[in-house]
């Protein structure tokens, strides 16, 4: 190997090692003692069942009608650091790595999907776009959506015939799709979403008329779905599809007509999960964003540039929903999936009790990364587009060391970390908080 080759191969990989430690520092910020309780609420799950040594039956909470999301899937990604290292921080290392594996993965498949775009850009818009820094980094459930969302769509791209590359095999693909789906069943309401992409992949698949490959493929998913499904079954079997205290989680599903003017807001959040949506995610909210931007001046300049370029990037990234195929079948499919993915997210608020909020979708956050990755493949061409897009990102890493160094001192776990090492030392989670459930007895 030449110097040449040693150095970009070796530098790639520095690079990629700085980047998932930086998001790792950026998650100990994150909000942990804060008045939503959702981080606070979702990490009591793990704790709870650890220090109980109890079977964590149920995952989040659906605060909407008191019951609670079934599968013991959630507590145990929260937990399953503690049984190596009795550390508050355990949760958030192996979330880290769940992302770092799940993302990178998606980084790998559309490099090699996209041979036209730098390996360095693909890396770092995947691991550095705001929505999955600022947020998947959370020990929050649609955190934990995340590399189950890859895997699924991921496998679609590759089973669809005006999408595939023969990238991954179908067999893994189809494996793929039946794992993530009881995946985020377990953590949040949005896996029904999973349910056309799904049903038009075994479409596909019949069209073939070949009896073993239809055979193959079919066990090749139910394997997947009893991966994952093992941890659903035992909350099945004890409380069926009610929460132990009777609440059913489709007791969620109502019709709300009203809800049709949400169309061009919800348009805006799908299109902002690939691109810098800063603007949600800067200091606590609007109450304290003078006192963020007071703290920390020199931040200021980098927010005015992601706000421009990520207004720029959502414009581009709807214009080419219109994109004419010019010959590109390929092209086409991906474009035609993200508007399927859209308008499934729009039709389901329909059936909403309220508007969902900008996390609500997030599991299309794959699907909408690889139709920008596929969107940016002429722009990036140009010089001074590649010049803006890595000076944004530089932008970016500075407003997410003050926005990180604003939260640590603001609502991080450190404001009171104590609690949750004498938690883990007494087996008593109640002294970090109690369920939502408990509040009430």
């Amino acid at each position: 190997m030449n110097s040449k080759k040693f150095l970009s191969r070796y530098g790639f990989v520095l690079l990629v090692a700085a980047i998932v430690v930086f998001r790792f520092l950026y998650s100990l910020s994150q909000e942990f003692w804060y008045l939503d309780e959702d981080v606070l609420q979702i990490y009591l799950i793990g704790l709870k069942s650890f220090t109980t040594h109890t079977y964590p039956y149920f995952g989040a909470d659906l605060v909407y009608n008191g019951s609670q999301i079934p599968g013991a899937l959630q507590g145990y990604l929260v937990s399953i650091g503690w049984f190596i290292w009795k550390i508050p921080e355990a949760p958030f290392i192996v979330l880290n790595i769940l992302l770092t594996l799940g993302l990178g993965f998606l980084a790998w498949y559309a490099s090699k999907r996209f041979p036209s775009l730098s390996r360095i850009f693909i890396w770092i818009y995947i691991f550095l776009i705001p929505w999955s820094i600022c947020y998947f980094t959370r020990i929050v459930n649609p955190s934990y959506v995340i590399p189950g969302a890859i895997m699924f769509f991921v496998g679609i791209f590759e089973i669809y015939p005006q999408t595939r590359k023969n990238i991954i095999p179908e067999w893994l693909c189809f494996y793929f799709i039946g794992f993530a789906i009881f995946w985020i069943m377990q953590l949040h309401m949005s896996w029904v979403l999973l349910g056309p992409f799904t049903a038009f992949a075994f479409y596909y698949l019949l069209r073939t008329k070949d009896i073993k490959r239809i055979a193959g493929r079919t066990l090749s998913f139910i394997a997947g779905c009893i991966t994952t499904a093992s941890l659903l079954l035992p909350t099945l079997a004890t409380y069926g599809i009610a929460s132990g205290r009777g609440k059913s989680v489709s007791a969620m599903a109502e019709f709300h007509p009203e809800h049709f003017a949400a169309f061009f807001k919800l348009l805006g959040v799908y299109l902002g999960y690939a691109c810098f949506d800063q603007n949600r995610f800067r200091s606590l909210g609007e109450a304290d964003s003078a006192a963020f931007a007071a703290a920390y001046p020199w931040a200021v300049p980098c927010i005015v540039i992601l706000l421009v370029t990520g207004f720029i990037q959502a414009l581009w990234l709807l214009l080419c929903f219109f994109r004419k195929s010019n010959g590109d079948s390929k092209r086409r499919g991906i474009t035609n999936i993200a508007i399927g993915g859209f308008l499934l997210f729009f039709i389901s608020t329909l059936f909403s009790m309220i508007i969902p909020p900008s996390h609500a979708a997030v599991l299309f956050f794959p699907l909408m990364i690889i139709y920008a990755l596929e969107a940016y493949q002429e722009p990036m061409k140009k010089k001074w587009v590649r010049i803006w897009m890595y000076s944004a990102f530089g932008a970016a890493v500075i407003f997410y060391t003050a926005n990180g160094l604003y939260r640590y001192y603001n609502v991080s776990m450190y404001k009171n970390r104590d609690a949750v090492v004498k938690a883990l030392e007494q087996d008593n989670y109640e002294l970090v908080g109690l369920r939502r459930y408990e509040k009430g007895k």
